[in-house]
């Protein structure tokens, strides 16, 4: 069959897509050479994938928020997904996407693969290769519902600061829907109203360029940065951990891209301000945020029962329905909100102790399309953020195991490992030296670097990379029952340890202390995605000198990490870490010097040192337990070294006196500790 030219083939596509104000998905397999002449010349396409003639994947993942026409992404053994997502929300209505298939299928990782295999079942998708050659099928008409437009979400955003207090808003949308424009063009028009005062806090400037950008514009300023005076009117950045420290009035906070700020930081905001609107993304290019956002309206239940929220859902740049749109959300699995739905529906009642955990091979994921959704699904669900390069990992990966379990033949649960270590000798001795990096082996670099132990890299490690269970059975012991199958396999194959690096919090730190697995590593920066300092921890599986010494370590250093580095993490996490710890008698000079403390005779400064010690003691034997509405006083103070006016002003005390009065009280009820 002789197959028409490509301009030919590509002319009525446009064509169609400029009617319907949608984009195009083509497939093709000729030369680039050919592809590109079968666009017009005043209407070149962006090459993606190519470093000779375009842009590499690192430069589009980089041209997100950006706008950008027609594009010819080259599909080969270095696709990346999440980079392809990004640079395809970046196409206006009529444009093509044009997914060049630059080798044989054979030769392409099983992510690809798949990849190819779904869009050539999906009738949407146009294709003029050597092999297939269709037109895509015009679908019925979507029935129209009310789309929440940008308009909405500006007005949504203005009655915050107009109507009742204590009232606060949760923007969500998926990527392209204008969500940071609307917060910035709602301030500029609160702005211009009357003279106001409104913060604006996101994990970085950066996540805030687009919400300043259409401020400005709407504003009709050229101020440069983020802190602009209008008439009487301000709005400025604060980064999180400052808008923490020093709480400065405001009319109104605004905060944007909100899945990587800690709940327990929001909750303090949510605290401190009366009038609060908050911005979130739930499906984007780069993966999706709906765990988080299922955990912030859980805390607004609690916290804030007035609370509002409004879902965007009119895109900016094509129309409702859009065919690309439909299908990179079927092909990355980024409409997990509608599949966890489905799965929850088909889900049948079941004991948990009935429940089977087996290995579950990539072969069987690839084979399986509905297993990889399930599945999926599970981790979107239970973790911060998850990308479309997350997927492709399950299927690409040979050093991941998947760990499966099954109740009346759907997949509840899952543990994810990634096998680490085995090193040679030569490249262990020149990481802990800081002369290489190699690729993986995330927990056992880190840690070998950190205890300066080459022994560590050449162990055999397994790394918990994501448990999940789905929400039905959850709090049942399903997560100590996977923990406990890939305890037993990882003994099978001579496995030194299980580890596992994850972002900490009050409920996660005491699971894994409660499965056997002991601190190693505290991160001095908070992750990215959860908003929480990274903690490492080992669980040995046969005895290990190196974890021993990781843990005396562990337990030496927190004093002064708590008072330094980690100044500012929440008390609740810091005392859950702290549970965990083995404890050790307190010497008689600090007993008697808390006696003197109890008595009067000594102050809180005077006694840092001894209250320190025994506080550590204290809440390593009995936790939380007791008045927790004092222990956070003791934790910020003692433990974390917070000034007093911070302390006074956090937890509304009268001064100094008033909240050494509450320590010494406390101490004094909990003494026999």
């Amino acid at each position: 069959m002789t197959l028409p030219t490509l301009e030919d083939f590509f002319e009525p596509l446009i064509l169609r897509a400029v009617h319907y104000s949608h984009r195009q998905l083509v497939c093709v397999d000729q030369e680039l050479a050919t592809v590109l002449a079968g666009f017009d010349e005043t209407q070149p396409p962006l090459i993606v994938g190519n470093t000779e003639y375009g842009l590499s994947w690192r430069q589009a993942r980089q041209k997100l928020g950006q706008e950008c026409g027609h594009i010819v992404v080259e599909v080969n053994a270095q696709f990346n997904a999440e980079a392809f997502c990004a640079i395809v929300g970046c196409c206006r209505a009529g444009a093509l996407i044009v997914l060049r298939i630059a080798t044989h299928d054979n030769e392409m990782p099983p992510s690809v693969q798949r990849l190819l295999r779904c869009l050539s079942e999906d009738d949407s998708v146009a294709f003029n290769c050597h092999w297939l050659h269709r037109l895509p099928q015009q679908r019925p008409a979507k029935h129209q519902t009310h789309s929440v437009t940008q308009a909405d979400a500006i007005a949504a955003v203005e009655k915050v600061v107009t109507g009742h207090r204590r009232r606060p808003l949760l923007l969500t949308a998926d990527r392209g829907r204008g969500k940071s424009a609307a917060l910035g063009m709602a301030a500029a028009n609160l702005m211009m109203k009357k003279p106001r005062r409104i913060i604006v806090s996101s994990p970085s400037p950066a996540h805030a360029s687009t919400l300043f950008h259409h401020l400005k514009a709407t504003l009709q300023v050229d101020d440069a940065g983020q802190n602009i005076d209008y008439q009487g009117s301000q709005i400025r950045f604060i980064a999180p951990d400052a808008l923490l420290q020093d709480t400065p009035a405001a009319d109104l906070l605004l905060v944007d891209e909100a899945a990587a700020i800690p709940l327990p930081i929001i909750s303090q905001w949510l605290n401190q301000y009366s009038r609060v609107a908050i911005a979130t993304t739930e499906h984007g290019y780069e993966g999706t945020g709906r765990a988080f956002t299922l955990r912030l309206k859980q805390m607004l239940d609690v916290e804030q029962p007035q609370w509002r929220t409004l879902k965007l859902t009119a895109p900016m740049r094509w129309a409702d329905d859009d065919p690309v749109e439909r299908t990179l959300n079927a092909l990355f699995l980024l409409n997990s909100d509608d599949l966890a739905n489905d799965q929850a529906d088909m889900l049948e009642a079941g004991r948990v102790n009935d429940m089977v955990i087996e290995p579950l091979s990539r072969q069987q994921l690839y084979r399986d399309e509905a297993c990889l959704r399930q599945l999926f699904t599970l981790l979107i669900a239970a973790h911060y953020q998850t990308s479309p390069n997350d997927l492709g990992r399950l299927l690409d990966d040979d050093t991941v195991l998947i760990f499966a379990g099954w109740l009346n033949n759907e997949l509840v649960a899952a543990c994810v490992v990634s096998q680490e270590g085995g090193i040679d000798w030569q490249t262990c001795h020149a990481v802990v030296a800081g002369q290489r990096r190699i690729k993986g082996h995330l927990f056992s670099q880190s840690v070998a670097a950190h205890l300066g132990l080459a022994e560590v890299l050449n162990d055999r490690i397994w790394r918990v990379q994501r448990i999940a269970v789905s929400e039905p059975y959850r709090q049942q012991g399903v997560g100590q029952r996977l923990l406990a199958t890939v305890n037993k396999h990882a003994a099978e194959a001579s496995v030194v340890g299980v580890g596992v690096s994850f972002g900490a919090t009050a409920v996660l730190t005491p699971f894994w202390f409660k499965q056997g697995f002991k601190p190693v590593k505290l991160g001095l920066k908070r992750d990215q995605a959860s908003g929480c300092y990274s903690l490492q921890m080992l669980k040995p599986i046969q005895p290990l000198r190196w974890c021993d010494q990781a843990l005396r370590l562990f337990r030496q250093n927190l004093p002064i990490q708590m008072l330094t580095s980690h100044q500012r993490m929440e008390t609740d996490i810091a005392a859950s870490i702290i549970a965990g710890l083995p404890t050790a008698p307190l010497s008689e000079e600090v007993r008697q010097q808390i006696d003197g403390f109890v008595a009067g005779g000594v102050g809180v400064d005077a006694a840092l040192s001894s209250l320190q010690a025994w506080l550590y003691h204290h809440i390593g034997h009995y936790g939380e337990q007791g008045e927790n509405a004092t222990l956070p006083i003791l934790v910020s103070r003692i433990l974390l070294g917070l000034p007093w006016s911070i302390v006074c002003t956090r937890y509304r005390l009268a001064g100094k006196r008033d909240a050494e009065s509450r320590i010494r009280d406390y101490v004094q009820t909990h003494m026999t500790t």
